[in-house]
C-alpha cells in the first residue's frame, strides 16, 4: 500500500476507532528520558514516546514487561514461550535485533543475538516506567534503535515489604517478594521472583529465577545489581526439534549525577554484563549439535548538560566501551566502541521546541557512523500539538549473524552494518477533558538491512545485507479516563514492508504485523472488586491472523488483593513466529500484598 492510500484511509479508520476507544488526559510525566540526550517534559515532546507509569502498568492486565510493550501501538511481540521467556521485539516493523532496549538509559542489547534482548535484568515489580520510542533513536543512543528504542527506568518498591503467589494450569507456580530500607541518605531494596511451568505441550516447560538489588546513597549515586536464571523447552524454536535451552544473566550498573546551582549537570555511568547460553538442538539425539556461548559487555558513559540563557539547553557525552563473546562454536571475537554525542534543546517560546541532535560512533571492527536528528512540536492550538522528526540510524551484524553453523544455519562473516533515515509527521489532540487523541504517518528507507535467507525449504538458511528496504505505515490511539479509576484505550497501527528486490524466502525481516488493534479496559466494581481486560487482534505478512482477550478480575481485602487471571479466554490457536505454536485458554489464581 502506497503512503498516498494510506494517508486516505486515515480518516475512516479514526472514525471507527472512536466506538470503541478512549484514554487518559495528557500524562502528568514531567520527564521522559528516551527521545532526547536530556529528560524534557511531556507537553514538549517532539518524536512519538509512549509510556507506561506505575499506575498505567497496574491498570493493565499483564504478567511481566513484555506484556506491557504489547499494549504500545506498532510494538509487535513475537512470543516463542509463555510468561516472557523468549520473546522477539519489533517496532513499526523492523526485526527484532532493530530494537534497543536499555535499562536506566544503559544499553542491553546482547551482542551475540537478538533473541535474547528481552532477558531483561528487571522484575516488573522493581519497573517504575517504561518508555518507548517509535522510530530512529540512533542520534542519542548510538547502535540498534532502528526501528525504536525501549527504556526501562527501574524504582525502589513502594512498601517495605510485599510479595505475591500465582498457581495455574499446566503446573504453573509463581511467586515474587521484595524488601525495602531506607535510612537517612541511604535506601536499599531487594528483590527475588521466580515462576515453573510443566509446560503446555511436550518439551515447552519452563524454570525462571530472578535477584537483584538497588542501592541510593545521598540522591545522587545509585548501584543496581541483578542476576535472571531461565531454563526453557525450546521445541520447534530454531527448526524442526525437540530442543532446549539454559540462559543467564549478571547486569552491574552503578550511576552519579553532579549538579550546581545553575542548572549544569553532569552524569556518569558504568555498566558490566555477562550473558550465558547452552543450546540444544535436539534432546533426543544431543550429540548431534550442542552450543555454549558466553558474551560480555562493559562501557562508560559520561554527559554534561550546559544551559544557554533560559531558552536553550546544550548537552554533550560521550562513552566507550566493547563486547567480546567466548563461544564453542562461534569462536572468541570482540570489538571496541567509542561515541560522541551532542544535542540542543531550544524552546523559543511556550509552545515551541526544536532539537537538533548529531552522534558519532566508532567500531574498531566496521568502522565510523555518523548519525544526525532533527525534530520539533508546536502547540498550534491550546489542546491541538503538532510534531515531526527526521533521524539517522544503524545497526552492526551480531555474532551469530556473522558466524553461526548448525543443521539448519549458515551465517556470513562478512556482513556489513546496516541504516536507514526514518521520519514521521504526527499530532495530538485534547477533543475534551481526560480525552487525548494520537495520529501518526512515518516512513523508513533501510539499506543494507541484514536477514536469514534461502531459495528453497531445501536449503539452509544464510545470512545477507539485503539492499534496500522501505517501510511506511501510521499509528492512531485513543484514550478516556474517568474519576472512578475507568481507564479505556484503543490503539491500532498499520505496517508495510518491501524490499528493493529479493528472489529469496525471508526468515525475520519481511515477518511483521501489518495490522494490530487493542482496546484495553479497566474499571472498580462493587464490593472492594476491580476488573481489567485486553482484547487484541493481529493480522501478519503473510496472512495469518488471531485474537487475543486476556482479563483479571480481582478483589480487594485488608492489605491483599485476590486474582483470577486468564489469558486467551478465546482459545485462539495461534503462532506469532511462524512454526511454534502458543498457550490456549490459562486461567491462574494469585494473591499478593497491595
Amino acid at each position: 500500500m502506497s503512503l498516498n492510500n494510506i494517508i486516505r484511509i486515515i480518516p475512516a479508520v479514526f472514525f471507527f476507532a472512536v466506538p470503541f476507544a478512549a484514554a487518559q488526559q495528557l500524562p502528568n510525566e514531567t520527564v521522559i528520558v528516551t527521545a532526547n540526550a536530556s529528560p524534557v517534559p511531556f507537553e514538549n515532546l517532539s518524536r512519538t514516546v509512549q509510556v507506561f507509569d506505575r499506575e498505567d502498568i497496574e491498570s493493565l492486565s499483564i504478567r511481566n514487561i513484555t506484556d506491557v510493550l504489547a499494549h504500545a501501538a506498532s510494538v509487535d511481540i513475537r512470543g516463542r514461550s509463555p510468561y516472557g521467556m523468549q520473546s522477539d521485539i519489533s517496532i513499526r516493523g523492523s526485526a527484532f535485533s532493530q530494537v534497543l532496549i536499555l535499562v536506566d538509559g544503559i544499553p542491553i542489547n546482547n551482542s551475540q543475538t537478538g533473541h535474547h534482548n528481552s532477558d531483561f535484568p528487571v522484575q516488573l515489580q522493581n519497573v517504575d516506567r517504561i518508555e518507548v520510542l517509535l522510530g530512529s533513536g540512533s542520534s542519542i543512543h548510538g547502535a540498534d534503535a532502528f526501528g525504536g528504542a525501549i527504556n526501562i527506568i527501574t524504582r525502589h518498591p513502594a512498601e517495605r515489604v510485599n510479595g505475591s503467589i500465582a498457581w495455574g494450569q499446566h503446573g504453573l507456580v509463581d511467586g515474587s517478594f521484595a524488601a525495602f530500607l531506607e535510612k537517612g541518605g541511604f535506601k536499599q531494596s531487594v528483590s527475588a521472583s521466580g515462576s515453573r511451568s510443566s509446560g503446555f505441550q511436550y518439551d515447552r516447560d519452563f524454570h525462571r529465577v530472578e535477584v537483584s538489588t538497588r542501592m541510593t546513597v545521598g540522591g545522587h549515586s545509585t548501584f543496581f545489581l541483578s542476576h535472571v536464571n531461565k531454563e526453557f523447552g525450546a521445541n520447534g524454536f530454531y527448526g524442526p526439534s525437540p530442543s532446549r535451552e539454559w540462559t543467564n544473566q549478571t547486569f552491574v550498573a552503578a550511576e552519579r549525577n553532579i549538579e550546581n546551582s545553575a542548572g549544569n549537570r553532569v552524569a556518569v555511568k558504568g555498566y558490566y554484563r555477562t550473558h550465558g547460553d547452552r543450546f540444544l538442538y535436539d534432546i533426543e539425539n544431543p550429540q548431534l549439535f550442542e552450543g555454549r556461548h558466553r558474551t560480555h559487555a562493559a562501557g562508560m558513559q559520561l554527559k554534561t548538560e550546559y544551559r544557554l540563557g533560559n531558552s536553550i539547553l546544550m548537552i554533550l557525552g560521550g562513552g566507550a566501551g566493547g563486547d567480546w563473546i567466548d563461544s564453542g562454536n562461534l569462536g572468541n571475537h570482540s570489538y571496541a566502541r567509542t561515541s560522541l554525542f551532542g544535542e540542543f534543546q531550544w524552546t523559543p517560546g511556550s509552545s515551541a521546541a526544536i532539537y537538533p541532535g548529531l552522534r558519532f560512533d566508532y567500531y574498531s571492527n566496521f568502522g565510523a557512523s555518523v548519525n544526525p536528528s532533527l525534530s520539533g512540536s508546536w502547540w498550534v492550538l491550546p489542546r491541538l500539538r503538532l510534531r515531526a522528526s527526521l533521524g539517522r540510524a544503524f545497526r552492526i551484524p551480531t555474532f551469530i549473524e556473522r558466524y553461526y553453523r548448525d543443521p539448519n544455519h549458515e551465517a556470513d562473516a562478512g556482513l556489513k552494518p546496516e541504516n536507514a533515515w526514518s521520519a514521521d509527521i504526527g499530532a495530538e489532540c485534547i477533543p475534551a477533558d481526560n480525552w487525548l487523541g494520537s495520529l501518526t504517518v512515518f516512513a523508513r528507507r533501510g539499506r543494507n538491512v541484514i536477514d536469514w535467507i534461502r531459495s528453497s525449504e531445501s536449503e539452509k538458511w544464510r545470512t545477507s545485507n539485503i539492499r534496500k528496504l522501505r517501510t511506511v505505515g501510521f499509528e492512531l490511539s485513543l484514550e478516556r479516563s474517568f474519576r472512578s479509576k475507568t481507564h479505556l484505550t484503543a490503539r491500532y497501527s498499520y505496517v508495510s514492508s518491501s524490499p528493493d528486490s529479493i528472489d529469496s524466502i525471508s526468515k525475520y525481516v519481511l515477518d511483521y504485523a501489518r495490522h494490530s488493534w487493542s482496546q484495553s479496559t479497566s474499571f472498580a466494581l462493587p464490593f472492594d472488586m476491580g476488573y481489567k481486560q485486553t482484547l487484541s487482534y493481529r493480522r501478519r505478512s503473510d496472512g495469518r491472523s488471531y485474537w487475543q482477550l486476556d482479563g483479571c478480575l480481582e478483589k480487594h481485602f485488608y492489605k491483599f488483593t485476590a486474582a483470577l487471571d486468564f489469558t486467551n479466554l478465546l482459545d485462539s490457536r495461534y503462532q506469532e513466529i511462524l512454526g511454534v505454536d502458543m498457550p490456549g485458554r490459562w486461567f491462574v489464581v494469585s494473591l499478593r500484598t497491595k
